[in-house]
Order: structure tokens, then C-alpha cells, then sequence
């Protein structure tokens, strides 16, 4: 993908997400359904183990935690669930409706936006944890999308994110 990307290519991959929002593939219950939710963590957990060990949710427990690309929202309700203080965003509405929606059912609490990477709406030295599992490669711009991870990171905070290609 070129440094890059036209408006008209950006709108092609939000539209793409919001048909597909990260991890629903997994499951055949009722979308928005405990169950379904139930279903897509079974499924990641189980293809991906080694997520747990990588976020390390309960080390989060107090601290403010983001996450660029929340998809169905199974890290981010994991962060919460082990009480992390927690902000996700996803380029789709689709994605962000379904988060709100998990910590809803869940009784969790956290601010879930439509936002972009490149341009986070959120004050320098915001979080304490950035999270981000194979979302940023994707941006257009992805040093913006660094750079921006850099500027809400607080002092000693950290950014755990991971990549492929």
C-alpha cells in the first residue's frame, strides 16, 4: 500500500469494514448478541492465543487504555474487564456500534468513537497504553498514525501494537 491514499481509496476500506467489522466472520448467532460476542472471542483466543499474553489485560487494571482499531471490541472488552479505564476507536460505525454494544451488555463502561488513526481527537499525553492489533499498517499514512500514537502516549507510557505484511 503506497505512504498514501487518495480520499476515494480511504472510503474503499472504510466501506469494507463497515460490511465486515473485524472478527464477525466467527460467529453465527445473532449479531449483537451476547452469544455472537461469545463466539468471536472463543475464536480469536483460540486461532491467536498469544494475544492475552501480549496485552497482559490485568497489568492494565487502573490505567487508561486506547485502542486504534476495536473491530468487535473483544481486547477492548477484555482491558475493561480487568479494569482498564477504556477509549477504542475504529474507522467504521459499524465497529463502534458493536463495541458499545459488548461493554454495554457486559455493564463495562468506555468511550467508543468513529475516528482516525491519523488524526486521534484526543489530547497529548492522554493514555497510558496505546493498543493496537494489526490495524496501523493499513493507514494510508502510517507514520501519521505512529506519530499520533507517539502525542497521546503519557510520559512512561506504552505502545503495544502489532503489525504483519
Amino acid at each position: 500500500m503506497s505512504e498514501r491514499m487518495s480520499i476515494g481509496e480511504k472510503r474503499v476500506v472504510r466501506d469494507y469494514w463497515e460490511e465486515r467489522p473485524c472478527g464477525s466472520h466467527a460467529a453465527r448467532a445473532a449479531s449483537g448478541t451476547q452469544a455472537f460476542f461469545d463466539q468471536i472471542e472463543a475464536h480469536r483466543y483460540r486461532s491467536e492465543p498469544f494475544i492475552t499474553g501480549f496485552a497482559d489485560f490485568p497489568r492494565w487494571a487502573h490505567k487508561r487504555v486506547l485502542e486504534i482499531g476495536t473491530g468487535s471490541a473483544t481486547d477492548l472488552t477484555n482491558f475493561a474487564r480487568a479494569g482498564a479505564m477504556v477509549t477504542g476507536i475504529d474507522l467504521t460505525t459499524a465497529a463502534v456500534e458493536l463495541a458499545q454494544r459488548r461493554l454495554s451488555l457486559e455493564g463495562l463502561r468506555g468511550d467508543v468513537r468513529v475516528a482516525d488513526a491519523e488524526q486521534l481527537p484526543f489530547a497529548d499525553r492522554s493514555f497510558d497504553l496505546v493498543y493496537s492489533w494489526g490495524v496501523l499498517h493499513h493507514t494510508p499514512d502510517t507514520r501519521a498514525a505512529i506519530g499520533e500514537v507517539r502525542r497521546v502516549l503519557d510520559d512512561g507510557g506504552q505502545a503495544r501494537v502489532m503489525l504483519y505484511g
